[in-house]
């Protein structure tokens, strides 16, 4: 140990405490380098002789395994820093510069705080002063360094994996139901239940279209999926279980099951407090992507086509024309497949209550912030397309319907396959249950009883399988009887019962449509609709104007004839009422825009809409100009009460009392005709 090294050490240094600080950059390092971790542990003997007790030496190594590249998640790093701005450290120990820290603006912070609070440095080859010009400038060339090596170390070893891998031969985890053979060929799995239980769900996607509607299905008919934790391998244990949505779109997303050998799928990005974040690109941006590599589940076309299908149904609105969803249990008929005639988007669905749906297209108020370009109700354009629909399928005598019956016998027969499969591996594994207990030592009672249990266990297993699966065939045959199956026969050439009948979804139906209609034009024009299809193949049909329905208040503007409104304004001029004036209307043979009498609430619509004032008011205004007052208003003038004034009224000749019939009410209006003889009686 050279005398200038402990020449930098003072009183004051010794009286503060030694840390040292262990770390290793990965698990596989911990467990493995263990000559790295001794040396870095034998540095706690450096500290002691330079005279600090084993007391005074804090060793922290909680860092293990984790990258010195960012202080985010090193929690030994981050307390190591904040003892020494504290002052709490004398000496920081470290085999090396790259333990400590591979981010130079990070150390060259460390050196500041270090030579502020007076703290050594100390690796495998000197001590080091912070505050020191000579070894603060070393000590900023080993971070400089430090974090080249790291850039160094990864282009090499990223370099080498992405050389290997545009050849295809890196060798990456394969997912659930494919292996590697002893010369690393991909295969499928030797376990056809797991290949028939994701070919399955690649099937149900296809007829579904969407990877909720999979889910639900499995869920629905009790299957499970199996799953393999990593690290994955022909031997290791596969767990069966009720699949959930994310699975199935991983199932769905991942290019392997299309037999495509992919690199490069995914980035992780540094953010700015250090976290790392894991990113999907698109496929334009793969680094590697070799279509038929190896045998797949799906081809290559099929695999294009469901991620196209996934990006139609995502749940976030998608302006343009290119958005069409899976069916869904809406009854709206024309889901996703109504375009707006003037601006070419694509019209929502609104749902209202008592099952009125209308179609809406707000592009336009969502561009120019004005009202929605089209609102249409939707019950009447979806019966005029069912029509034309049944009309053009009945005429080309199309058996349809046949399709549900070979859907069903196709889903009995992928749940059946599955079950059985399922089944056959849960035999082979009581079988190989019964051979360990068959082959232990029975003197060895612990490890007797724990293979007996499990063998137990699995023939439990087995026999609730066999009934589930007699229970599923039973079920099956309770639904395909005779009857049924004649029923479904009859309904072959008749595609109205099958559209019109009560087992038939809404989904059935759009998905019906789908096979027929490319998609729907709507034009308003006031209160008719211009409805074109486009069907597959490009012919377009032109449908007759379709009529919408009116508003009550629409109506009752349009059809008021003139004659009915003179003589309602004849008759509030008369001073009737609102139900005197319906029912003389009613007596001189006039009806509403309906053809139905006229009532109360009738009278009131038309006066609100033309502006009319009733019949009590005009009394009321013409009574004014006479003289005539309130009651309570001239008893107030008069200073007595309203009950006062009534008696004076029937008594006293100079006050004259005018009542106005309402209905079942009256209003009295009151005149003084005598002034002076008013006067005299109300000082009387």
């Amino acid at each position: 140990m050279s005398t200038h090294s402990n020449c930098k050490i003072t009183k004051d240094h010794l009286r503060r405490r030694a840390c040292l600080y262990v770390r290793q950059s990965s698990l596989h390092q911990v467990q493995h380098n263990k000559e790295s971790q001794y040396r870095q542990y034998d540095l706690q003997n450096r500290a002691i002789a330079h005279g600090w007790s084993v007391d005074q030496i804090d060793v922290i190594d909680e860092d293990q395994g984790k990258s010195g590249a960012t202080s985010a998640q090193r929690s030994g790093f981050l307390d190591l820093r904040a003892r020494i701005g504290a002052g709490e450290v004398g000496l920081l120990l470290c085999l090396e510069i790259s333990r400590l820290c591979r981010n130079n603006a990070e150390w060259s912070q460390l050196l500041r705080i270090a030579a502020i609070t007076n703290t050594l440095i100390l690796d495998e080859q000197a001590i080091y002063d912070a505050a020191d010009p000579n070894d603060a400038l070393l000590l900023g060339i080993k971070g400089q360094i430090s974090e080249y090596e790291l850039h160094g170390i990864r282009i090499r070893m990223v370099g080498g994996q992405r050389n290997k891998a545009r050849r295809g031969k890196l060798k990456m985890p394969l997912p659930i139901g494919f292996a590697y053979t002893e010369t690393d060929q991909v295969v499928k799995d030797p376990d056809r239940s797991i290949v028939d239980a994701l070919a399955l769900v690649f099937r149900q996607f296809r007829k579904l279209g969407s990877a909720m509607q999979v889910t639900k299905w499995f869920v629905n008919q009790g299957i499970e999926l199996p799953s393999r934790p990593r690290p994955s391998g022909i031997h290791s244990e596969v767990y069966w279980s009720t699949p959930k949505n994310c699975q199935i779109q991983r199932i769905i997303r991942n290019p392997r099951y299309a037999g495509c050998y992919a690199y490069g799928r995914r980035e992780t990005k540094t953010l700015p407090d250090g976290r790392s974040q894991t990113i999907s690109l698109p496929m334009d941006q793969w680094q590697v992507c070799i279509p038929e590599a190896h045998e797949g589940y799906i081809s290559w076309d099929e695999y294009l086509q469901n991620q196209e299908t996934l990006r139609n149904n995502a749940s976030s609105f998608l302006q343009g024309a290119e958005r069409i969803p899976s069916p869904r249990k809406g009854m709206a008929l024309l889901q996703s497949r109504v375009l707006c005639g003037k601006c070419g988007h694509r019209m929502r669905i609104h749902y209202e209550r008592n099952q009125i749906w209308n179609y809406v297209c707000t592009e336009k108020c969502m561009r120019q912030g004005g009202t929605a370009c089209q609102r249409m109700r939707g019950e009447g354009v979806d019966t005029a397309v069912g029509n034309f629909i049944l009309a053009a399928v009945n005429q080309k005598n199309l058996a349809l319907s046949y399709l549900f019956q070979e859907e069903l016998r196709t889903d009995f027969e992928a749940g059946d396959r599955q079950r059985k499969n399922r089944i056959e591996h849960l035999q082979h594994q009581e079988h190989l249950a019964s051979r360990r207990f068959m082959a232990v030592d029975p003197s060895n009672r612990l490890v007797a009883s724990t293979l007996e249990a499990n063998w137990e266990q699995c023939i439990r297993a087995e026999k609730e399988a066999m009934q589930e699966h007699k229970h599923y065939v039973q079920q099956y045959q309770n639904a395909l009887d005779t009857k049924l199956k004649e029923h479904i026969l009859q309904l072959a050439n008749d595609f109205g019962r099958v559209w019109n009948a009560e087992a038939t979804t809404n989904e059935d139906r759009k998905r019906l449509l789908g096979k027929l209609v490319e998609d729907v034009t709507l034009i308003r024009n006031d209160y008719q609709v211009t409805v074109k299809l486009r069907l597959r193949g490009g012919r377009i049909h032109e449908l007759p104007p379709v009529d919408l329905p009116r508003r009550r208040a629409e109506i009752m503007r349009r059809d008021a004839s003139p004659e009915v409104l003179a003589e309602l304004e004849t008759l509030l001029e008369a001073g009737l009422h609102d139900q005197a004036a319906a029912e003389t209307l009613n007596r001189q043979g006039h009806r509403d825009s309906r053809g139905d009498p006229f009532t109360r609430r009738t009278i009131q619509i038309l006066r609100k809409r033309y502006h009319m004032k009733n019949g009590i008011q005009r009394q009321r205004e013409k009574l004014q100009k006479q003289g005539y007052k309130l009651g309570r208003k001239l008893a107030a003038e008069l200073g007595i009460s309203y009950a006062v004034l009534q008696r004076r009224s029937e008594q006293d000749p100079g006050i004259k009392a005018h009542r106005i019939a309402a209905g079942k009410r009256t209003f009295v209006m009151y005149k003084i005709v005598n002034k002076s003889n008013q006067t005299h009686n109300a000082s009387t």
